[in-house]
Protein backbone atom coordinates (compact mmCIF):
# COMPACT_ATOMS: atom_id res chain seq x y z
CA UNK A 1 0.00 0.00 0.00
CA UNK A 2 2.80 2.32 0.85
CA UNK A 3 4.37 1.71 -2.51
CA UNK A 4 1.12 2.60 -4.25
CA UNK A 5 0.86 5.82 -2.28
CA UNK A 6 4.48 6.63 -2.94
CA UNK A 7 3.98 5.86 -6.58
CA UNK A 8 0.97 8.12 -6.84
CA UNK A 9 2.84 10.96 -5.11
CA UNK A 10 5.76 10.45 -7.44
CA UNK A 11 3.46 10.67 -10.45
CA UNK A 12 1.89 13.90 -9.20
CA UNK A 13 5.32 15.50 -8.70
CA UNK A 14 6.36 14.43 -12.17
CA UNK A 15 3.28 15.99 -13.77
CA UNK A 16 3.85 19.19 -11.81
CA UNK A 17 7.45 19.38 -12.98
CA UNK A 18 6.36 18.82 -16.58
CA UNK A 19 3.88 21.68 -16.31
CA UNK A 20 6.53 23.94 -14.85
CA UNK A 21 8.95 23.04 -17.63
CA UNK A 22 6.31 23.78 -20.27
CA UNK A 23 5.61 27.16 -18.72
CA UNK A 24 9.32 28.05 -18.62
CA UNK A 25 9.71 26.85 -22.22
CA UNK A 26 6.77 29.01 -23.36
CA UNK A 27 8.10 32.05 -21.52
CA UNK A 28 11.53 31.55 -23.06
CA UNK A 29 10.10 31.20 -26.57
CA UNK A 30 8.01 34.31 -26.05
CA UNK A 31 11.06 36.28 -24.86
CA UNK A 32 13.14 35.06 -27.81
CA UNK A 33 10.37 36.05 -30.21
CA UNK A 34 10.12 39.53 -28.70
CA UNK A 35 13.90 40.01 -28.88
CA UNK A 36 13.98 38.84 -32.50
CA UNK A 37 11.10 41.17 -33.36
CA UNK A 38 12.90 44.12 -31.80
CA UNK A 39 16.13 43.27 -33.65
CA UNK A 40 14.29 43.01 -36.97
CA UNK A 41 12.41 46.26 -36.28
CA UNK A 42 15.59 48.16 -35.50
CA UNK A 43 17.41 46.62 -38.46
CA UNK A 44 14.65 47.39 -40.94
CA UNK A 45 14.18 50.94 -39.66
CA UNK A 46 17.89 51.55 -40.15
CA UNK A 47 17.46 50.71 -43.84
CA UNK A 48 13.99 51.84 -44.91
CA UNK A 49 11.39 54.07 -43.29
CA UNK A 50 7.96 55.45 -44.05
CA UNK A 51 7.38 59.19 -44.35
CA UNK A 52 4.24 61.24 -44.75
CA UNK A 53 4.35 64.20 -47.12
CA UNK A 54 2.77 67.38 -45.81
CA UNK A 55 2.23 70.27 -48.18
CA UNK A 56 2.25 70.88 -51.93
CA UNK A 57 5.87 71.74 -52.77
CA UNK A 58 6.43 68.44 -54.63
CA UNK A 59 3.13 68.54 -56.56
CA UNK A 60 2.32 66.87 -58.92
CA UNK A 61 4.96 64.21 -58.20
CA UNK A 62 3.87 63.84 -54.57
CA UNK A 63 0.61 64.95 -53.01
CA UNK A 64 -0.27 66.22 -49.57
CA UNK A 65 -0.57 63.31 -47.06
CA UNK A 66 0.96 60.82 -49.49
CA UNK A 67 2.98 58.06 -47.80
CA UNK A 68 6.35 57.15 -49.25
CA UNK A 69 9.17 54.75 -48.46
CA UNK A 70 12.67 56.15 -48.02
CA UNK A 71 15.86 54.14 -48.51
CA UNK A 72 18.15 55.28 -45.69
CA UNK A 73 21.06 52.98 -46.62
CA UNK A 74 21.62 54.06 -50.21
CA UNK A 75 23.85 57.05 -49.36
CA UNK A 76 25.65 55.58 -46.35
CA UNK A 77 29.24 56.80 -46.22
CA UNK A 78 32.24 56.00 -44.05
CA UNK A 79 35.74 57.36 -43.49
CA UNK A 80 37.79 56.44 -46.55
CA UNK A 81 40.60 55.18 -44.28
CA UNK A 82 38.34 52.83 -42.29
CA UNK A 83 38.12 49.06 -42.73
CA UNK A 84 34.58 49.36 -44.11
CA UNK A 85 35.90 51.57 -46.90
CA UNK A 86 37.48 48.48 -48.45
CA UNK A 87 33.98 47.18 -49.14
CA UNK A 88 32.68 50.45 -50.59
CA UNK A 89 31.08 50.34 -54.03
CA UNK A 90 30.63 54.07 -54.46
CA UNK A 91 32.94 57.05 -55.09
CA UNK A 92 34.50 59.34 -52.53
CA UNK A 93 32.36 62.13 -51.11
CA UNK A 94 34.99 64.82 -51.49
CA UNK A 95 34.95 65.44 -47.75
CA UNK A 96 37.10 62.54 -46.54
CA UNK A 97 34.47 59.78 -46.75
CA UNK A 98 33.48 57.18 -49.33
CA UNK A 99 29.98 55.99 -50.26
CA UNK A 100 29.25 52.35 -49.42
CA UNK A 101 26.77 52.03 -52.31
CA UNK A 102 26.41 55.16 -54.45
CA UNK A 103 26.34 58.93 -54.30
CA UNK A 104 23.17 61.04 -54.53
CA UNK A 105 22.37 61.73 -58.18
CA UNK A 106 20.59 64.45 -60.10
CA UNK A 107 16.90 63.65 -60.19
CA UNK A 108 16.83 61.74 -56.89
CA UNK A 109 13.95 62.74 -54.61
CA UNK A 110 15.42 62.95 -51.11
CA UNK A 111 14.27 63.49 -47.54
CA UNK A 112 16.61 65.57 -45.37
CA UNK A 113 16.89 67.61 -42.19
CA UNK A 114 16.11 71.20 -43.15
CA UNK A 115 18.95 72.63 -41.06
CA UNK A 116 19.29 75.81 -43.14
CA UNK A 117 15.58 76.46 -43.59
CA UNK A 118 13.67 75.20 -40.56
CA UNK A 119 15.75 73.34 -37.92
CA UNK A 120 13.94 70.39 -36.41
CA UNK A 121 11.90 69.79 -39.57
CA UNK A 122 12.42 67.37 -42.45
CA UNK A 123 11.89 68.42 -46.07
CA UNK A 124 11.46 66.44 -49.27
CA UNK A 125 12.87 67.84 -52.53
CA UNK A 126 14.54 66.80 -55.78
CA UNK A 127 18.31 66.98 -56.33
CA UNK A 128 19.18 69.26 -59.23
CA UNK A 129 22.87 69.97 -58.67
CA UNK A 130 25.56 67.70 -57.22
CA UNK A 131 29.02 68.73 -55.92
CA UNK A 132 30.98 70.56 -58.60
CA UNK A 133 27.91 71.57 -60.63
CA UNK A 134 27.06 75.12 -61.60
CA UNK A 135 23.30 75.65 -61.47
CA UNK A 136 21.76 78.67 -63.21
CA UNK A 137 18.12 79.75 -63.35
CA UNK A 138 17.37 82.09 -66.23
CA UNK A 139 14.42 82.75 -68.56
CA UNK A 140 12.20 80.35 -66.65
CA UNK A 141 14.51 77.36 -67.03
CA UNK A 142 17.17 75.52 -65.02
CA UNK A 143 20.64 75.05 -66.47
CA UNK A 144 23.35 72.75 -65.10
CA UNK A 145 26.94 73.27 -66.24
CA UNK A 146 25.73 75.36 -69.17
CA UNK A 147 23.17 72.79 -70.34
CA UNK A 148 19.42 73.27 -70.11
CA UNK A 149 17.47 70.70 -68.09
CA UNK A 150 14.43 68.91 -69.44
CA UNK A 151 12.21 68.30 -66.42
CA UNK A 152 9.06 66.31 -67.31
CA UNK A 153 7.92 66.19 -63.68
CA UNK A 154 7.21 69.95 -63.50
CA UNK A 155 4.63 69.68 -66.31
CA UNK A 156 5.66 72.81 -68.14
CA UNK A 157 5.84 75.09 -65.11
CA UNK A 158 8.64 77.63 -65.40
CA UNK A 159 11.31 78.08 -62.75
CA UNK A 160 12.28 81.49 -61.46
CA UNK A 161 14.99 82.60 -59.05
CA UNK A 162 13.75 84.12 -55.82
CA UNK A 163 13.40 87.93 -55.83
CA UNK A 164 16.54 89.77 -54.70
CA UNK A 165 18.56 86.52 -54.70
CA UNK A 166 21.29 85.18 -56.93
CA UNK A 167 20.50 83.14 -60.02
CA UNK A 168 23.72 81.12 -60.23
CA UNK A 169 25.06 78.62 -57.66
CA UNK A 170 28.36 76.73 -57.64
CA UNK A 171 27.71 73.58 -55.59
CA UNK A 172 30.58 72.89 -53.13
CA UNK A 173 31.88 69.48 -52.01
CA UNK A 174 29.52 67.62 -49.69
CA UNK A 175 26.56 69.82 -50.67
CA UNK A 176 23.54 69.48 -52.97
CA UNK A 177 21.24 71.94 -54.74
CA UNK A 178 17.58 70.93 -54.45
CA UNK A 179 14.27 72.21 -55.80
CA UNK A 180 10.64 71.32 -55.20
CA UNK A 181 8.73 70.16 -58.28
CA UNK A 182 6.02 72.73 -57.58
CA UNK A 183 8.37 75.63 -58.36
CA UNK A 184 5.84 78.37 -57.57
CA UNK A 185 5.22 77.03 -54.06
CA UNK A 186 8.46 75.60 -52.76
CA UNK A 187 10.99 76.66 -50.17
CA UNK A 188 14.26 75.26 -51.50
CA UNK A 189 17.89 75.98 -52.40
CA UNK A 190 16.89 79.13 -54.23
CA UNK A 191 16.16 80.83 -50.91
CA UNK A 192 18.18 79.02 -48.20
CA UNK A 193 21.12 77.41 -49.99
CA UNK A 194 22.48 73.88 -50.16
CA UNK A 195 21.67 70.61 -48.42
CA UNK A 196 24.60 69.03 -46.60
CA UNK A 197 25.33 65.35 -47.23
CA UNK A 198 25.20 64.76 -43.47
CA UNK A 199 21.63 66.11 -43.37
CA UNK A 200 20.31 63.69 -45.99
CA UNK A 201 18.12 60.95 -44.50
CA UNK A 202 17.68 58.97 -47.70
CA UNK A 203 16.08 58.60 -51.10
CA UNK A 204 12.29 58.45 -51.50
CA UNK A 205 11.70 55.66 -53.98
CA UNK A 206 8.16 54.26 -53.58
CA UNK A 207 4.69 55.59 -52.82
CA UNK A 208 2.29 53.23 -51.06
CA UNK A 209 -0.67 55.41 -50.01
CA UNK A 210 -3.22 56.29 -51.21
CA UNK A 211 -3.81 53.08 -53.18
CA UNK A 212 -4.33 55.04 -56.38
CA UNK A 213 -0.75 56.35 -56.08
CA UNK A 214 1.03 53.04 -55.39
CA UNK A 215 4.21 52.67 -57.39
CA UNK A 216 7.77 53.97 -57.90
CA UNK A 217 8.17 57.71 -57.45
CA UNK A 218 8.41 59.19 -60.94
CA UNK A 219 11.45 61.25 -61.73
CA UNK A 220 14.58 61.52 -63.76
CA UNK A 221 15.76 64.47 -65.77
CA UNK A 222 17.54 65.16 -69.02
CA UNK A 223 20.63 67.23 -69.70
CA UNK A 224 21.10 67.87 -73.41
CA UNK A 225 19.11 64.78 -74.30
CA UNK A 226 20.87 62.40 -71.90
CA UNK A 227 18.31 60.82 -69.60
CA UNK A 228 19.27 60.48 -65.94
CA UNK A 229 16.93 57.87 -64.50
CA UNK A 230 15.56 58.08 -60.99
CA UNK A 231 16.33 54.47 -60.06
CA UNK A 232 15.14 52.67 -56.94
CA UNK A 233 17.04 50.39 -54.58
CA UNK A 234 16.43 47.07 -52.88
CA UNK A 235 14.31 47.67 -49.79
CA UNK A 236 12.72 45.93 -46.82
CA UNK A 237 9.13 46.18 -45.49
CA UNK A 238 8.29 49.32 -43.58
CA UNK A 239 7.80 49.10 -39.83
CA UNK A 240 7.76 52.74 -38.76
CA UNK A 241 6.50 56.14 -39.76
CA UNK A 242 7.79 59.68 -39.50
CA UNK A 243 6.28 62.94 -40.68
CA UNK A 244 7.94 65.05 -43.34
CA UNK A 245 7.17 68.76 -43.31
CA UNK A 246 8.12 71.27 -45.94
CA UNK A 247 7.06 74.79 -46.73
CA UNK A 248 4.60 75.67 -49.49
Amino acid sequence: MQREVDGAASTEVSQSEVGSIKKRSFARELLETLILTIVIFVGVRAVVQSFRVEGESMYPTLLNNELVLVNKALYWHVDKDSLLARLALGPETGTGDVYLFRAPQRGDVIVFHATNAQPGTDYIKRIIGIPGDTVTIVDGAVWVNGRKLTEPYVHGVTTEAMPFSQNTWKVPAGKFFVLGDNRYHSSDSRSWGYVSLNDIIGKAFFSYWPVSRIGPIPGGLKISGVHLANRGFVSLPVLSELYVRYSD
